[in-house]
């Protein structure tokens, strides 16, 4: 098939949705199929520091996938701006598919943002090519949640959209269970939905797997490292990190890094200097290898997630903590999708309001071994199990073909 993936973050991009697609693509070639990649021009603020001034082709092809990247306004910090942002970015991707000429069999969106709904639309009535919207994330609720979105009007709107698109997707997949049930009462057909959980290819992340020098880069050899990895945004909770790392500062064997980018860093860097919480070390965002170092490399890894999230949401995080073999603590609700596969997958779930129980636990894990590598096991088995990009490919193909054979 000739395959379109639409994902608005892409290599040389650092961050979940940018791995998640290259990775893909890379399965789908393997599979024999034509790949191409639209997406928007890489944005500062998400590369490597290497990468920031560098000068990035529109066009290019990388190990088989042809890329395609569209410049258009962006921001990232104004949350008004970026949600304008989402809106135009249809706009012009729909622009430059024209420009392009290409007949596609078949679509895969990752959404957010929910806006891409509008060119699935759009690319379906310019040339009848079909598309599965992919939901990695439930806009609007989760903005409502953590109350970044709360004028009424707007709120509306949102969940209009939201309505429209899975009332009139092709096909729509998630990546958590709940996230089915999630969709079909808000109008999704559901013989139109398949969950299928993100996914990572065993034979790309063996070679990281072997390389676990990050604390003797960082001369904290003898220490215990705990780490969250990932997106600094308003609705990670990430102040409850700090709030646990301020409980342990007399612990001198332990420490804590925060590695990653996002519009609450300077937040973040504010308090770790002004409360002097000096177990705490923050990192900008990191290559792909040394990304997988400092999990190999860590004793603890954390997901967290701000208390209001109740959407069916799943971090994209979990399926390398979980190849890492990493004993995890999460700091979620606990009746939220998120604390169900944590659990599953062998790791411990703490209610992020409760900094105590959450400062025992690392107290208790820190030196137990045992404890730990049953945990990483049990989080390797479930990935063996669940996350395997072999087989979840064939699930997308399927998937694919069937709607190619619809148009």
């Amino acid at each position: 098939m000739k395959i379109l993936l639409v994902v608005a973050y892409f290599k040389p991009e650092i961050g979940s949705a940018s791995h998640l697609y290259f990775d893909l693509a890379k399965a789908f070639v393997d599979l024999g199929h034509n790949v191409n990649i639209l997406t928007s021009y890489p944005r500062s603020f998400n590369l490597n520091e290497n990468d920031v001034g560098k000068t990035f082709p529109l066009v290019e092809t990388i190990d088989g996938i042809n890329i395609y990247r569209c410049r258009h306004p962006t921001q990232r910090d104004n949350i008004v701006l970026r949600g304008l942002e989402h809106f135009i970015i249809p706009h012009y991707y729909f622009k430059l598919y024209k420009q392009l000429n290409i007949k596609f069999d078949v679509c895969l969106m990752y959404i957010p943002p929910l806006p891409l709904y509008y060119l699935a639309r759009k690319i379906k009535k310019y040339d009848n090519t079909r598309s599965v919207l992919n939901l990695q994330d439930f806009h609007p609720q989760e903005l409502i949640d953590v109350g970044v979105i709360k004028n009424p009007v707007l709120i509306k709107f949102m969940e209009f959209i939201e309505r429209e698109a899975y009332k009139n997707a092709d096909f729509i997949t998630v990546l958590s269970r709940g996230g089915v049930n999630y969709i079909v009462k808000r109008g999704a057909d559901p013989n139109k939905i398949k969950h299928i959980f993100n996914g990572l290819m065993f034979d790309d992340f063996k070679q990281y797997k072997e390389k676990n020098d990050f604390k003797e880069k960082q001369d904290i050899v003898d220490k215990i490292l705990v780490t969250y990895v990932g997106i600094l945004s308003p609705y990670q909770g990430i102040d409850n990190i700090l709030n646990v790392a301020i409980k342990l500062r007399e612990n001198d064997d332990i420490v804590f890094y925060i590695v990653g980018d996002g519009s609450n860093k300077k937040h973040l860097s504010k308090r770790i200097n002004k409360e002097k919480i000096s177990n705490v070390k923050m990192l900008p965002f990191q290559s792909r290898e040394e990304y997988f170092n400092i999990i190999n490399s860590s004793d603890i890894s954390l997901v967290s997630l701000d208390e209001r999230m109740k959407a069916p949401c799943l971090p994209g995080k979990i399926k390398d903590l979980l190849a890492m073999n990493q004993p995890i603590i999460a700091s979620v609700s606990l009746d939220s999708e998120t604390a169900y596969v944590i659990k599953e997958a062998g790791g411990i779930v703490i209610d992020p309001g409760d900094i105590e129980d959450m400062t025992k636990v690392i107290i208790k894990l820190k030196n137990n071994l045992n404890r730990k590598k049953k945990m990483g096991n049990k989080g390797w088995s479930f990935f063996k199990k669940n996350m395997d990009l072999k087989k979840i490919v064939k699930y997308y193909e399927q998937i694919l073909l069937d709607l190619k054979l619809q148009s």
